[in-house]
């Protein structure tokens, strides 16, 4: 059951890097985002009102909704979209791939979880693997500490930091039985909610774009890569811990990759294709782990 969730959402994920690109031009990043969260949990609350769920709430439930809201659905992306305006798509992966890291450090000091070796090291051979995917990127980098490269590289970081906050603290909520949809359904609006509220105080102007293009991939981002991805892959972190499932998101460029292939002619080198049987490998080790005794 878990490998199948695994594979959605690596499925999900992975094409999201596609979907995204199609997102750019005239709505401001920042904006997609809310429509796109807005969307997703809209199509939750409604999936709950036709199923009967729950979604009257203690006021302490929606405190901890707003947090997995900022953390997961808001300030992550905000920091992302800094951090991207300076690097390119390689670097990106690059930076975000150490959610594994970022996730096994964090469970460990603010969560009390203990830290798991094998996945460590998975975690570590993985990176590897995108290092050597993404080397010319890398490469052609300018990596003096003054430059906008360094500035992208911070802002990714902390995109990721607060990111792997956001999985753990799911995975705190799922242990304690909170129902997992309904969970999104709330999270996502409130993040929705942060977002409207940071951009009504920048100078971000709110827009909605009418195209084909923009309205498909923006149904497309909202339906799979939010409703359906995040729910498949909290309820992974649930079944085996966020450590092991942030993996996913060294995994993803890959897919993405395999469907630039197919759809715009990226050419595979023979580094490249050692970088996947690394990122594979990694896959193994970590997914093969033991899993926790707490």
């Amino acid at each position: 059951m878990n490998a199948f969730l695994y594979f959605i959402v690596l499925l999900a994920w992975g094409s999201s890097w596609f979907a995204i690109s199609f997102q750019l031009g005239d709505v401001a990043p920042q904006v997609s985002i809310v429509w796109r969260f807005l969307l997703a949990s809209l199509l939750l609350f409604i999936w709950c009102f036709a199923r009967g769920l729950k979604l009257s709430y203690s006021w302490r439930e929606h405190v901890n909704w707003f947090l997995l809201g900022f953390f997961l659905f808001c300030i992550n992306y905000i920091c992302a979209y800094f951090g991207t305006s300076y690097l390119t798509t390689g670097v990106v992966c690059l930076i975000f791939s150490t959610l594994t890291l970022f996730t096994v450090f964090n469970g460990f000091i603010f969560f009390k979880k203990p830290i798991r070796l094998p996945i460590l090291f998975g975690a570590i051979v993985g990176i590897a693997g995108l290092s050597i995917i993404f080397s010319n990127e890398i490469r052609s980098s300018d990596w003096s500490i003054d430059s906008e490269i360094v500035k992208g590289f911070l802002w990714m970081l902390l995109a990721t930091f607060f990111a792997s906050i956001g999985m753990l603290l799911s995975g705190q909520m799922q242990a304690r039985k909170i129902p997992l949809i309904q969970s999104n359904a709330f999270s996502m609006l409130y993040g929705s909610l942060i977002l409207i509220t940071y951009i009504s105080f920048s100078d971000i102007s709110f827009s909605f774009s009418t195209s084909y293009s923009y309205v498909t991939s923006l149904i497309y981002l909202s339906v799979v890569a939010s409703a359906i991805g995040f729910g498949v892959y909290l309820k992974l972190v649930g079944n085996i811990g966020a450590d092991k499932a942030s993996y996913v998101n060294i995994f993803t460029p890959t897919i993405a990759l395999l469907l630039s292939t197919l759809f715009e002619d990226y050419i595979w080198s023979w580094t490249g294709l050692i970088g996947v049987v690394l990122i594979i490998f990694g896959n193994i080790i970590v997914l093969y782990a033991k899993p926790r005794s707490d």
